[in-house]
């Protein structure tokens, strides 16, 4: 992967410095000194200090104690922030939405420096820009803050917000602080015990300081429930049941009927074992001259095993699928859903299914901060970020064939041939599944398919920026400052995916026999598991390395998951900044702009009538980025806000990929592929707030946002010249003279129609200090906001993953040993996937809900701290339906509850 090279207008500007640097911009330098006592009350304190005294709309996030972070995991933090939601997966926060905006829309830097953190999920590898925050233990980091409007200093690539985390530096404690924790983590839906330990230590004097810290911590949840896929109405001729025991009127209530596609039970299992380690080194060289060097190293090593057994005729059409089944009962309720069935001659699967993959998380970065005189000063920033990924998804899949299916390869007779399948769904969160064979007995089962897919993905990020801040007169600054930043992703996949049919063709001899592997199955081949209330045999992932050792099962380039992209993008800003008076009365703000200059490579494997080739094509855009923000104290309390800015977001690395399919012979020349030519998401966005700082650790609040984003990315299908693609001629081959200037029938992704979001964020924080009664009353303090948020297209319908509503509500009480909170995090319904006209059942809901966490500490002594935290105790489900109004399950999973008991020793 090409690394940056510096741009020689970046040399010129950073001749004068001896070592390189890294920070985000922030305008918090006449905030008081941030506190670290070990309380949640003196986190919140810091935070609001951090608000009032910011210039732009912040919101943040403290340690409550050396090394102790208020949650376990950085997103449920995250989600206590107005305007901020969480999106879960398998139960586990991941990545974010802010004010409507997904985590693609996010940037997140950590240290000052913009990174990535590649995962894997349910949904296999995860190939946007998206932060994932579960790679990290939330123990290493000290601070978070989320800038919802921005500046011209802050680098540009965020639509919704930038997160910056950040982790302690040996300047921010005393001379010699050390910390260790240990707790032990009990999951309620697996019944199993995990340690989770953390320390710290450092160490400084006036002059130089050094720090480390290091966090591990192990998971076992598992995630329970039902699922469907989705639901399939009956109707065309390849996707009817038969119901031979039905009337004429019976038949047609049957074919207009819904059917589940894949009704199965869910219950699988997520293990984690997680490492972090911290670093930094600060040094005083002189009293005008501070370097800073950290380092972080984070990995995560997940295995999840998914063992499943469903009726998967129902997700086939044709003869081999749902017309070949046969309704024997069934219940209708009054939208035409099939709750309840009994239909024979159907086809059975029992399937192993397990992914591990590890991601590494490294970071590298430097900081130096000089002042040439008093009114004259530098930052300089360079650094460097990788994230590597690695995934394996194996499947090994038996089937139990019908009688009337034609695809069965043994010869002889299943030891019970019977094939009919019930449902019951009146109950769509708790469905009743069962089957009318002996699922346990392997002579039922035949061997049916192996998938072996193996991916490798990198992110790098490489930086160089520096800062120049110039006082003009008193309460006027000047800043200026230059980013080259190289970023770069690739990833390549390889697949050994083969049904056993095909796989028998490929010796050559179709015979029931592939590579020397039968189709028949022993009590060898697998084991008899209870998963989901169900006993079954199930596969054995051991039998991989047999199928891998035949040329039957061979692993072969995925052409789609095989890309590159890489980004260059020199940034350069002017700003002033000024904190004066305007009627007596405080004013600060600052009015900028930053120039983006982006050139683009992107790379993928494209098959010409088959034949596959490699595809490089380059792009560059310009951005011009004004912005200003407003901070006006109508009173000594009471604070007026204002923002408004032009923003980016690069596009998506899956729509960036060039790769495809061109077809050059044939009576219509076509071409399908991502479209690396696409333009980057572009927003006006604007911002109005009022703070009312009414009581010492108090605030209430109200901030109106606006965001108008120019387009999103849509599917396109559409006839071009191909001069017109920007696709290189190479492609067409001997046939490029003809075909250069002919139509093409292109399917690609296009800039398509933009949105308008439209929102309010409402914060109310208080410490009751001064409620009457016995001193312990006073101990009682709470934090409380509210989102609401209006998110349209410009087509007039409403955007996905957007919750209308959403709130977090905390209480808190501190005495001067003991404190305790309980909270509330709720975020309302939102849209998963949006249907079209023609189809608006695809529409698919996921449920609102409710998630409530306890923490609890006491000090035994100065020194010994005894904890105790509960995280989601009612164990709140996930329930994602399909069709408004309808609710036709999708899936209903539950992680259970989880509790966790510790303690923490200063030394």
């Amino acid at each position: 992967m090409r690394k940056f090279t510096l741009n020689p207008l970046v040399l010129a500007m950073a001749a004068c410095v001896i070592a390189p640097t890294t920070a985000i911009a922030q305008d918090d330098a006449n905030l008081e000194e941030v506190v670290v006592t070990g309380s949640y009350a003196q986190s919140l304190r810091n935070a609001l200090n951090v608000k009032r005294e910011s210039t732009t709309i912040v919101d943040s996030v403290f340690a409550e104690d050396v090394g102790k972070f208020p949650d376990q995991n950085l997103t449920e933090s995250l989600g206590r922030i107005p305007g901020v939601a969480v999106a879960t997966d398998d139960g586990e926060g991941r990545t974010i939405t802010v004010r409507g905006l997904g985590d693609a829309f996010t940037m997140v830097t950590v240290n000052g420096m913009p990174g990535q953190s590649l995962a894997a999920g349910s949904g296999s590898v995860r190939t946007s820009r998206a932060f994932d925050f579960n790679v990290f233990a939330s123990e290493l980091f000290s601070r978070l803050d989320v800038y919802k409007s921005t500046s011209a200093q802050l680098e540009d690539g965020s639509l919704g917000a930038t997160v910056a985390l950040s982790t302690g530096r040996p300047f921010d404690y005393d001379s010699f602080t050390a910390v260790a924790n240990a707790e032990a983590g009990y999951y309620d839906g697996s019944g199993k015990t995990v340690p989770r330990v953390s320390g710290l230590i450092s160490t400084s004097n006036d002059t130089v300081g050094f720090l480390a810290s290091i966090a591990y911590s192990e998971k076992e949840a598992p995630v329970l429930g039902g699922e469907t896929g989705r639901w399939a109405q009956q109707g065309a001729s390849n996707n009817i049941f038969s119901c031979t025991s039905c009337s004429p009127a019976e038949l047609a209530e049957v074919r207009s009927s819904w059917a589940p596609r894949i009704p199965r039970y869910a219950d699988k299992t997520n293990s984690q074992e997680r490492l972090g380690v911290t670093s930094s080194f600060q040094w005083q060289i002189a009293d005008a001259s501070l370097l800073t060097i950290d380092g972080l190293y984070s990995k995560i090593d997940v295995a999840r095993d998914e063992p499943f057994m469903e009726a998967i005729s129902l997700a086939r059409t044709g003869g081999t699928g749902i017309n070949q089944m046969n309704v024997i009962d069934y219940t209708l309720d009054s939208n035409m859903t099939m709750v309840t069935a009994e239909i024979e001659n159907a086809d059975f699967r029992s399937e192993a299914f397990t992914a591990n993959w590890d991601s590494e998380f490294t970071q590298l970065s430097a900081e130096l901060k000089h002042e040439f005189t008093d009114g004259f000063r530098m930052n300089v920033l360079a650094g460097m970020t990788e994230s590597k990924l690695k995934n394996n998804e194996i499947t090994v899949i038996y089937e139990h064939y019908s009688s009337n299916d034609n695809r069965k390869e043994l010869a002889a007779a299943y030891a019970d041939p019977s094939d009919t399948v019930f449902w019951d769904f009146t109950n769509m969160k708790s469905p009743v599944l069962s089957y009318s064979f002996d699922t346990t007995n392997p002579a039922n089962w035949e061997l049916s398919e192996y998938r072996d897919r193996l991916t490798d993905a990198t992110s790098n990020t490489d930086m160089f920026r520096v800062d120049f801040e110039y006082d003009l007169a008193e309460g006027f600054t000047a800043k200026a400052g230059v980013t080259q930043k190289s970023y770069g992703y690739e990833i390549d996949g390889v697949q050994a995916d083969k049904t056993f049919t095909n796989a028998d063709t490929t010796d050559g001899t179709n015979d029931g026999v592939a590579c020397g592997i039968s189709a028949a199955v022993t009590a060898d081949d697998g084991s008899v598991v209870t998963a989901g209330g169900q006993t079954f045999f199930i596969p054995d992932f051991n039998r991989r390395n047999e199928f891998l050792a035949t040329d039957c099962w061979s692993y072969a380039l995925v052409a789609g998951s095989t890309r590159e992209v890489e980004e260059d993008v020199l940034g350069y800003f002017v700003q002033l900044n000024m904190d004066t008076e305007l009627f007596g009365n405080r004013l600060r703000g600052d009015i900028g702009v930053r120039e983006a200059q982006t050139d683009l490579t992107t790379s993928g494997i494209t098959a010409v009538d088959g034949v596959v080739t490699p595809l490089t094509v380059e792009h560059d855009y310009n951005d011009t980025l004004p912005s200003m923000t407003l901070a006006y104290n109508l009173t000594e309390d009471l604070v007026l806000r204002a923002a408004a800015a032009k923003v980016l977001a690069r596009p998506e690395l899956t729509d960036l990929n060039p790769g495809g399919s061109v077809t050059i012979f044939g009576t219509q020349p076509a071409v399908s592929y991502g479209n690396p030519l696409i333009e980057p998401f572009r927003a006006d966005s604007f911002d109005l707030g009022l703070e009312w700082y009414y009581a010492e650790d108090a605030m209430t609040g109200l901030t109106l946002f606006q965001k108008d984003v120019e387009s999103f990315p849509t599917s396109d299908v559409d006839f071009i010249q191909w001069s017109e693609l920007g696709l290189p001629d190479s492609l067409l081959g001997a046939q490029a003279d003809q075909l250069r200037d002919q139509n093409f029938r292109v399917s690609r992704r296009i800039n398509g129609g933009g949105a308008m979001i439209n929102g309010a964020e409402l914060s109310w924080q208080q410490q009751l200090s001064f409620l009457p009664g016995p001193d312990w009353v006073r101990g009682f303090g709470f934090q409380a906001n509210y989102t609401y948020v209006d998110a349209e297209t410009n087509a007039g319908d409403p955007m996905p993953n957007v919750s209308e509503n959403s709130y977090n509500f905390t209480l808190y009480w501190e005495g001067e040993k003991f404190q305790a909170r309980i909270s509330n995090a709720y975020r309302g319904e939102y849209l998963s996937n949006l249907g079209t006209v023609a189809n608006p059942w695809q529409d698919r809901v996921v449920d609102d809900s409710n998630i409530v966490g306890v923490s609890a500490s006491y000090d035994l002594t100065e020194q010994l701290k005894i904890t105790f935290k509960g995280i989601n105790i009612f164990d709140e489900p996930q329930h994602e339906y399909e069709t408004s109004g309808v609710a036709r399950m999708v899936r209903n999973h539950s992680t259970g509850a989880s509790y966790f008991v510790g303690a923490s020793y200063k030394f």
